[in-house]
């Protein structure tokens, strides 16, 4: 029996060369998962973009095209102050000399400047008032009959949701049980109460646009205005009529975003001074969103 004798000539990747592959693959591998990384922080971005647009724009829409029934029917007061009976913009109760003609009304359940938010400073409240000139739903999904006394209040609380975004602001509104032809706060609530507007609202804030004479234009805070108010009736002055109100939101994104690109120390104007937010280590994207209602009656006219 004759054995064969095979020699095959054995090669392979040397040291080196194997390190330059492997080098050259880490590379090519680190550039396909920075253009995938990126591509994803560009979608959530975009995601957050038009949640903002949605959220702000028509939730805004929505408050405005509410608030602007303030004041309706009010035609025997035509001055517009923090004491005109039945005035749209509730800063006062009491039996005589107030807004709300109703006696013993709490006072978180008027305008004012004490509510929760999650940036440095409180957010507002803005309670309204007017006589319903049709048959319609009010904010909380009641029906309202033409002539039907309602009240509704806007504020921030939180979100009483369950999973990720439980315990989120949300800017929500309160409504009284409608009643014809008796002013009446029945059925308004405190805690989590109301219908929710817009989700994920970090500040909320109005602003009183008034009018002295005829020349002289100014916005004030709920606080500030009410203490212009008293301060004109000790000197005898005018009380500067309320024309409008200016609303300031600032909304932020579901997720975070995980860009760069978003400064987590950046501040926000509004009109009494810069806020910023209290978390500043989630990424989100905010943005603010601004109208301005103007009221039935606050030139005080007839119309």
């Amino acid at each position: 029996m004759v054995a064969i004798r095979i020699d095959i000539d054995q090669k392979g990747f040397t040291l080196v060369e194997l390190i330059v592959a492997l080098a050259i693959g880490l590379i090519v591998s680190a550039a396909a998962l920075q253009l995938f990384t990126g591509g994803i922080i560009t979608t959530r971005m975009q995601d957050a973009s038009a949640e903002l647009q949605d959220s702000g724009v028509f939730g805004l829409e929505y408050l405005a095209r509410d608030i602007r029934m303030a004041n309706y029917n009010n035609t025997n007061a035509l001055v517009l102050t923090d004491q005109t009976n039945m005035g749209g913009v509730v800063l006062s109760s009491g039996v005589t000399g107030a807004n709300l003609p109703l006696a013993s009304v709490a006072a978180g359940l008027l305008s004012h400047s004490a509510g929760a938010s999650n940036v440095s400073g409180n957010s507002d409240q803005l309670t309204i008032q007017y006589i319903s000139p049709d048959n319609r739903v009010n904010c909380e999904g009641e029906l309202v009959d033409a002539g039907d006394y309602v009240i509704q209040r806007y504020f921030l609380r939180r979100d009483t949701t369950t999973g990720a975004g439980a315990n989120d602001l949300v800017l929500a509104c309160d409504a009284n049980t409608p009643d014809t032809g008796a002013v009446s706060i029945t059925g308004f609530a405190t805690g989590n109460a109301g219908e929710m507007i817009m989700p994920r609202v970090d500040q909320l804030r109005f602003y009183l646009g008034t009018r002295i004479g005829n020349n002289t234009f100014a916005y004030y805070t709920l606080a500030q205005y009410r203490a212009t108010a008293n301060a004109a009736r000790l000197a005898g002055t005018e009380v500067p009529r309320i024309i409008s109100v200016k609303v300031n939101v600032l909304v932020r994104s579901r997720d975070s975003t995980a860009s760069k690109e978003i400064d987590l120390t950046q501040s926000f104007p509004f009109l009494d001074g810069a806020v910023t937010p209290t978390d500043q280590t989630t990424r989100y994207m905010r943005r603010m969103y601004s109208t301005n209602v103007t009221f039935r009656n606050g030139l005080g006219v007839s119309q």
